[in-house]
């Protein structure tokens, strides 16, 4: 049987061929690289799968060689396909997993799908025509890299303006933090524009402006027919996005525009997982 796993800096979560599910805790040794890299060995291993598919944030290339994981520094420079010796794997950037997944799973009928999570950071996947677009090294649809803001706020990977700058939990937490002067937690500025704060709603309203720019431009690049929103993030303000494809086909060009529909995520926090197993699956196929 084979199985997906998505490798985060706090857990790593699996998701098998009959549908069961595990999730491991691993933040409390994502310091000791050593560690880190023989434990993910193991839970690709557990069960003995036939093949294992491996979802990882960061810059991956075609070979399974992490170059640069922001929010994961222990697996820079790691390839993780030789990680697992003789099994059957493949490993690509956690987002192109999960838009893979979307199409294999829910959407066959889309020729060009594009997938937008938003949590810790920001990431993009595209497939096209049933295959997941990774560009010529790996590295294709890091969104959230793109430069949305000239000189702007600073992002993880130490350029300024990125997408993810404004569109993550920290950019949200910092927009917040910019509002009120007060500093608080991502789901605590949520709960506080659910309970009608002001402040906080003012919050989200800026983040989903960023959202909805950084979309426009996608479309524009892209013009997907179908898009995917999903993403702990996502998932936790989706009352605060329920007009953003009104609002995005307005501000998109009108053939564009005409083309996409735009849902949200059904699959929650497995999303990633399901799509390194769909990649192993669609071999069959």
């Amino acid at each position: 049987m084979k199985k997906g796993i998505d490798v985060g800096g706090s857990f790593v979560k699996v998701f098998w061929e009959d549908g069961s599910k595990e999730k491991h805790y691993i933040k409390d040794i994502s310091a000791n690289r050593e560690a880190f890299l023989r434990r993910i060995r193991e839970i690709a291993l557990e069960g003995n799968p036939e093949a294992v598919g491996v979802a990882v944030a960061g810059f991956t290339s075609l070979e399974g060689v992490v170059y640069k994981s922001p929010n994961i520094p222990a697996l820079d420079g790691v390839n993780l396909r030789e990680l697992m010796d003789s099994l059957k794997v493949k490993v690509v950037n956690d987002v192109s997993a999960g838009a893979f997944g979307e199409w294999f799973y829910e959407n066959r009928e889309s020729k060009v799908l594009l997938f937008v999570a938003v949590g810790t950071g920001l990431g993009g996947g595209l497939v096209v025509k049933g295959e997941p677009f990774l560009g010529a090294c790996g590295s294709g649809l890091e969104l959230g890299h793109h430069i949305l803001k000239a000189f702007g706020e600073i992002c993880s990977c130490g350029r300024q303006g990125c997408w993810e700058a404004y569109c993550s939990s920290y950019g949200l937490e910092r927009i917040y933090r910019r509002l009120s002067g007060t500093r608080l937690r991502d789901y605590e500025v949520i709960n506080k524009a659910k309970g009608g704060d002001a402040v906080a709603i003012d919050a989200i309203a800026e983040f989903k402006k960023y959202l909805t720019l950084g979309l426009v431009n996608s479309v524009h690049i892209l013009n997907p027919d179908r898009i995917v929103l999903g993403g702990g993030l996502i998932h936790a303000m989706r009352e605060f996005l329920a007009d953003i494809e009104r609002e995005l086909k307005f501000m998109c060009e009108g053939l564009p525009a005409g083309c996409f529909s735009l849902s949200f995520s059904s699959c929650a926090e497995y999303c990633m997982a399901r799509g390194a197993l769909a990649l192993m699956l669609a071999d069959d196929i």
